[in-house]
């Protein structure tokens, strides 16, 4: 049974990686409480966590990063979440932001990325305005969402350049600005997951070199090839993935903690009721490890030949998962008694957590919608995927 929960294989190197989580695993839950109640992971955590290079997981190695394999990668972010969601969530977080390294100019990414000892993070929805200044930008603007805006040196500001109204499509851009020249806003109030500080943020009258900004259309694709690229994979499925293992990694803590210190009814006559919620809490989280599994196949497989089928696969694989997690938390939560209600119950934060972290736009059940719209054309490339 405990194999059902694992990978079926991983990479040489994800063994070094991990026992790096499990190593930091006390430190983790001696301040768990503190992320809760501050809004922000302990420092001493950060301090441990980055120390380890889990700040630069998906960095190409030519800018300091360590380019951990995707499906090491999500193996890290599944096991932290184990312990604490809301580290894993920032990690995610970084693990897609890190990516943004091969789409950068060259010189720009080892300026940041080499020489950065926390966070770089930040919004890619745009939230700002940025008016061309020559070589330069002037950025102003309002943005939500920073998770780990705690720890980052960086954050990532997307803004639509002005005086491309007239266009069929207004340019948008990312920038990339130092912590120092932003404020962030204390607006992180929520049910779960509140370690993760993902507060808005604001500047005002930043000027941004053009180099370091980047056109978001870009991220659609895969990065070019150049000898410094760390992976051919697409933006949007990395960071998605990312996503996935967190919520994922939620449910396989609470299907293990139920299992090893159930809090439920122990008269005899509801034994067969609580044996089959809990086969099917069971198996939505095995089938979404699969799911989970078989996307990052799909990515890895395809490289730079990445295109809409796959997207389509990826957000279907997002949304079931989800849907599958919550789902089988929803299940362990109802049958752990009234214990459970309590903030010191485990399956008290695995049920705030996984429902906040679900409502990530890229984990959303409303993808379904445009898969479905794409298949039922059958004009459309993605009926053929």
């Amino acid at each position: 049974m405990k194999n059902l929960m694992q990978w079926n294989s991983l990479p040489s190197e994800s063994n070094e990686w991990l026992e790096k989580v499990r190593a930091l695993n006390p430190l983790i839950v001696q301040h768990r409480d503190y992320s809760e109640q501050t809004n922000a992971t302990h420092k001493d955590v950060m301090s441990r966590f980055f120390k380890d290079g889990f700040g630069r997981t998906s960095v190409s190695r030519a800018f300091g990063g360590s380019q951990v394999d995707i499906q090491t990668t999500s193996a890290l972010v599944l096991e932290f979440a184990r312990y604490d969601a809301s580290l894993s969530w920032q990690l995610a977080v970084q693990v897609a932001m890190g990516r943004l390294s091969d789409y950068l100019p060259e010189a720009t990414s080892e300026a940041i990325y080499n020489h950065c000892d926390g966070f770089v993070i930040g919004a890619i929805h745009s939230g700002g305005e940025a008016l061309p200044m020559g070589d330069d930008y002037l950025l102003s603007g309002k943005w939500a969402f920073a998770s780990g805006s705690a720890h980052a040196d960086w954050l990532v500001c997307t803004a639509t350049v002005k005086g491309t109204e007239n266009n069929t499509t207004p340019e948008v851009r990312m920038f990339f600005v130092p912590a120092s020249q932003c404020t962030v806003l204390p607006t992180w109030d929520t049910l779960g997951m509140r370690g993760t500080g993902s507060h808005h943020f604001q500047c005002s009258n930043v000027i941004v070199h053009k180099s370091y900004s980047l056109d978001v259309e870009t991220l659609k694709k895969s990065p070019e090839a150049r000898s410094s690229r760390a992976y051919a994979t697409g933006y949007y499925e990395f960071g998605t993935l990312a996503a996935m293992s967190t919520v994922l990694g939620v449910a396989r803590a609470a299907v293990d903690h139920f299992r090893n210190d159930r809090a439920v009814n122990t008269d005899p006559g509801l034994e067969g009721v609580i044996f089959e919620k809990t086969g099917r809490a069971i198996s939505s989280v095995h089938t979404a490890q699969l799911l989970l599994e078989d996307a990052i196949h799909q990515v890895i497989s395809r490289g730079e030949t990445i295109g809409e089928p796959v997207s389509a696969r990826v957000g279907l694989a997002a949304s079931v998962l989800t849907e599958n997690s919550v789902n089988a938390v929803n299940q362990l939560y109802s049958m752990a008694g009234s214990k459970a209600v309590y903030k010191s119950h485990f399956l008290e934060r695995c049920f705030r957590d996984i429902h906040t972290g679900s409502k990530h736009f890229t984990l959303s059940p409303l993808n379904l919608h445009g898969i479905g719209k794409y298949y039922l054309d059958k004009t459309n490339v993605l009926a053929a995927a």
